[in-house]
């Protein structure tokens, strides 16, 4: 924001300034000093951004604070008492703070709390007070690498929650189940952002109705001996890395039955065929070795961007050769939204579908390391949408793709950007 608007936008905010430091905002500032924090204890919205904060400092009261944001800071951890008087605080964010690596007990005196969010921090563990704050509505512990793990029962005792983030941190590395089970204690709980790294958590969170309508956003991550994965409609994002057993990934709805939920693989059987289930829009599948297709895409209709990389044994993104893909491609509408398609070491990939795609929403793709694919989904009865922007690949490719005409060659010439590959060996 540029710092006239910005300004502007704080003075509006004091009312024409008639409540000065009711909004405090500091961005660039190398050391903030004590008694320039003690001009602020009438403040309702703290926002501090990649600025230093005293540490030899003796906290005020900041009787009326409703947020403190601390963005990609070098706060020092924090003097005892910083957070002993806040009694109205409702939002706290200390991210990108990497220096931090403790939070004093006191923060489970914040008991109006409803936001925390401890991402990119350097907290290795967790003080058992945080199960104090019962009235916090969303938690973010995203990217906390040194984080060894979390204090039994705590997550359970945060009856409020309604959002959970435990994306890509240290203390998802082996068994988390014991977590899975406090989660699906929560009442309030819809909304799951998770990295898991071994099979057992991925199946109990599967296995769990209340979980997995919650997940919106999933990264299994160095899943050996995980043979098939199901993805359900309501997630919203997918990453899987470096599953080296991976065959197969199949996309699952549910069906009320008998005072239950029933469980259908919708390319086995045709009950979805007319309708639209999948929210899925992010994916990215990367050092799956063994995983043949993703011919579950045909339900996904709402994908916006799709990435596969280091996939050996692919040769095929979309296999229409069985259970009536092909028409139910043409129903649904295969890759409609798709914005950006990414494809890379892909030694055996041959094709993207057998049959021409519009594209009507891509922006780009992306062609890198892929050998063996020869020709793509375009012909000049599909067109090409408005939405194109740029093509992607080494020049020695695109010089040997093969075209159903001449035409649909010489309408994308205008898209193609070269890059730059560097050799490098790929067994096919």
């Amino acid at each position: 924001m540029h710092d006239v608007i910005r300004d502007m936008a704080l003075w509006i905010a004091c009312e024409n300034g008639k409540k000065k430091n009711k909004f405090v905002v500091k961005e660039q500032v190398e050391l903030i000093k004590g008694h320039e924090i003690t001009k602020w204890k009438n403040a309702q919205r703290i926002s501090v951004w990649n600025s230093g904060i005293e540490e030899r400092m003796a906290p005020p009261p900041f009787p009326n604070l409703e947020t403190l944001l601390s963005v990609g800071g070098l706060m020092k951890p924090f003097l005892s008492g910083f957070f002993r008087y806040m009694p109205v605080i409702r939002v706290l964010a200390l991210v990108e703070n990497y220096e931090l690596t403790e939070l004093p007990v006191e923060i489970g005196e914040l008991v109006t709390l409803q936001y925390l969010n401890l991402s990119l921090t350097g907290i290795k563990e967790l003080p058992m007070e945080l199960k104090k704050l019962t009235k916090l509505r969303c938690l973010v512990l995203d990217d906390m690498l040194g984080l060894k793990t979390i204090p039994h029962q705590m997550i359970s005792s945060l009856s409020s929650l309604e959002s959970f983030s435990f994306y890509n941190s240290g203390a998802t590395i082996g068994d988390c189940s014991a977590l899975l089970e406090e989660l699906e204690s929560l009442e309030h709980l819809n909304e799951i952002f998770i990295t898991l790294r071994s099979v057992t958590p991925v199946k109990r969170l599967l296995n769990s109705h209340k979980l997995r309508r919650g997940i919106n956003r999933l990264h299994v991550e160095s899943c050996n001996h995980l043979s098939s994965l199901n993805v359900y409609p309501y997630l919203q994002k997918l990453e899987i890395n470096i599953c080296d057993d991976l065959e197969d990934v199949k996309f699952i709805v549910e069906k009320e039955r008998g005072g239950g939920f029933a469980a259908y693989n919708v390319v086995q059987s045709n009950m979805a065929k007319h309708q639209n289930f999948c929210y899925l829009r992010h994916v990215a599948i990367c050092h799956c070795p063994k995983l043949l297709n993703l011919t579950w895409f045909i339900y996904a209709t709402r994908l916006q961007f799709l990435n596969v990389s280091f996939c050996d044994s692919m040769e095929e993104v979309v296999e229409d050769k069985k259970n009536g893909v092909s028409e139910i491609q043409q129903e649904l509408g295969l890759f409609s939204r798709l914005v950006s398609l990414h494809l890379s070491c892909l030694p055996n990939l041959r094709r993207i579908y057998r049959r021409p795609l519009q594209f009507p929403s891509l922006k780009e793709m992306t062609v890198k390391y892929c050998p063996n694919l020869g020709k793509l989904p375009f012909d000049s009865k599909a067109g090409i949408s408005n939405s194109l922007q740029k093509i992607h690949g080494a020049q020695e490719w695109w010089d040997g793709l093969e075209w159903e005409d001449q035409t649909i060659m010489q309408n994308l010439i205008p898209y193609f950007v070269p890059i730059l590959v560097f050799a490098i060996t790929i067994e096919v």
